[in-house]
């Protein structure tokens, strides 16, 4: 494993791993992430191995800009909803909401809720619209440990160990690397589950409304 440069030609090498059941390390609008294919399962069990995390700790997917209209396969997403996601996506934001129609059974079966996200960062942007779909999207670490903030990290977290990602590329996050912030939308009423770079103040100010 070595730190690949971002360009058109490792960008096309990125989305043939990721079609073929492979997991990537990128950086992000928050911190490195891992991701792999949303409708592969054994791209699935490949990043949670990775990961080390437990079975019932769900991941979110993510999105090309492309696809904000596609969102409404894979979410029930009320007209509150849509407003939320219009205000927010993209942004390092990951919104909860009913799973959609399109969602697979395998994916997290014990949970009624998908996670969303439409990065703004572009590199990522690049290789999500040369996927040409959604992927599963986490930070890259171990479970329990702190996210990535360089790929430099991710080759010593990685390279010996028997489960790593087939590709990373290059790069620093140079802003604080925090997970996305993590909100659940019910009905009209927002609940903040994890505050990232997104503070509660700022979703206040953005959606214009007051959140308990």
């Amino acid at each position: 494993m070595k730190c690949a440069q971002h360009n058109k030609e490792n960008i096309k090498e990125a989305a043939r791993i990721l079609k073929s059941g492979g997991v990537i390390a990128h950086p992000a609008d928050t911190c490195y992430g891992l991701a792999a294919d949303f409708l592969n399962p054994e791209s699935l069990k490949k990043i949670k191995a990775i990961k080390g995390r437990e079975a019932d700790k769900p991941m979110s997917i993510m999105f090309p800009i492309a696809m904000r209209d596609d969102l409404i396969k894979y979410a029930e997403i009320s007209d509150f909803a849509y407003y939320v996601c219009e205000k927010l996506l993209p942004g390092p934001v990951t919104i909860l909401l009913p799973k959609g129609p399109e969602v697979p059974d395998y994916y997290f079966p014990d949970s009624p809720y998908i996670g969303l996200r439409i990065p703004y960062d572009m590199q990522t942007q690049d290789l999500l619209s040369a996927f040409k779909g959604p992927l599963i999207t986490t930070s890259a670490n171990e479970s329990g440990k702190p996210p990535c903030a360089r790929c430099e990290e991710i080759i010593e977290v990685f390279q010996n160990k028997e489960n790593k990602p087939d590709f990373a590329f290059d790069g620093e996050v140079s802003n604080a690397c925090l997970p996305s912030t993590v909100i659940l939308v019910e009905d009209k009423n927002i609940k903040i589950l994890r505050e990232g770079p997104m503070t509660k103040n700022q979703l206040e100010k953005i959606l214009g409304i007051k959140i308990n």
